[in-house]
């Protein structure tokens, strides 16, 4: 059953959402397609369903590596339209959009250039098929592959599906429910569970009965736990409202890359905030782990930067790659890798 699920009937779905005015209707939604669409019969494929409707939180598939203006230049090629032709500079340029009224929304541009190549009838995908199809896209470092991949689902899609497959390849929906209240439709203890596992298939496959209550899991070094992030506040007034009055400690906000890292005696990983293992900052980082970190188990979240010995400075947001792959060719430098700790994860037992 859940094989034979169609594509179409989730971008329905999502539609509908988008124009709903209430939170609620979106969620009722939501809970409508689990019951009715997947129900008993194909509870046990929820993954491939909430992977298409929270993309960002999906590990599973890595990157595309496509974000809007490579996008734009990839559907360019699968179109198969000359560069300079009208359709594809609004593609290229679509921040401006042609001065249309979607102008800065790149899914929605797209839609009104594939509206005049695409029928109006669907080729029935299956959303296995679309995730099979999504797989491929991540799998590819080729930009020709890509665009033969985009090529064939065009074929296969109207230009409404079309646009909400672009948005799922961006992982931005824009349907007005938060992550939040996707967990909280699919199982009570899904948000809990996600938080310390941060393994949306795990998630789908422990809690795909939402009448059976799940105990709470404690985190577990060695697997990515969600990070703490700041609250977003419209101005500092409204910030000081939230504290209540009580006294605060305020340091700089450091421009580097937010990592966790879970040390579980010798073995280290390196968890970027989208949960990915990170295992090229080990040769230059997990030596200092091992000799400055006491605790045998324990997990710190902090920020990744690059020091400059010679200016004495923090180096430009980016370079972390940089010194990262420098480090593990071996090659001397004057910059190196460091962590700023803000935060300790876990029960610890330090060595004697």
């Amino acid at each position: 059953m859940a094989a034979r699920v169609r594509f179409g009937l989730l971008v329905s779905m999502l539609q509908a959402m988008s124009q709903d005015r209430t939170a609620a209707k979106k969620r009722g939604r939501l809970r409508t397609f689990l019951d009715v669409v997947y129900g008993d019969s194909a509870r046990d494929d929820y993954f491939s369903a909430l992977r298409l409707i929270i993309p960002g939180l999906d590990r599973e598939r890595s990157s595309y590596g496509l974000k809007e203006t490579a996008l734009a230049a990839v559907l360019v090629d699968a179109l198969g339209i000359a560069k300079d032709s009208p359709d594809a500079l609004r593609l290229i340029n679509w921040r401006r959009g042609g001065g249309g009224r979607n102008a800065g929304n790149f899914a929605l541009v797209a839609a009104e250039v594939l509206q005049r190549r695409q029928g109006m009838t669907s080729g029935g995908l299956t959303i296995k098929e679309v995730n099979d199809a999504l797989d491929r896209l991540s799998a590819s470092d080729n930009r020709s592959e890509k665009a033969l991949i985009l090529s064939s689902l065009i074929k296969k899609t109207t230009a409404l599906e079309m646009k909400w497959l672009l948005m799922i390849i961006l992982k931005d929906l824009k349907v007005g429910i938060s992550e939040k209240g996707v967990f909280h439709e699919f199982h009570p203890d899904a948000e809990d569970l996600f938080n310390v596992t941060c393994d949306l298939k795990l998630v789908c496959e422990k809690l795909n009965d939402r009448s059976q209550r799940h105990k709470r899991q404690d985190i577990e070094v060695g697997k990515a736990v969600r990070p703490q992030l700041a609250l977003r506040v419209s101005n500092a007034s409204s910030a000081w409202k939230k504290l209540h009055g009580k006294p605060v400690v305020a340091e700089c906000k450091f421009d580097g890359e937010r990592i966790q890292v879970h040390k579980n005696g010798d073995d280290i990983h390196f968890f970027s905030r989208t949960f990915f293992d990170h295992s090229e900052y080990a040769p230059a980082m997990s030596k200092f782990i091992k000799e400055n970190i006491l605790a045998e188990r324990c997990i710190l979240d902090g920020e990744l930067l690059v020091w400059d010995t010679v200016l004495n400075r923090f180096d430009e947001f980016g370079s972390n790659q940089e010194i990262a792959k420098a480090e593990s060719e071996g090659l001397k430098t004057d910059r190196q890798i460091l962590l700023l700790t803000f935060f300790m994860l876990e029960r610890v037992v330090l060595s004697t």
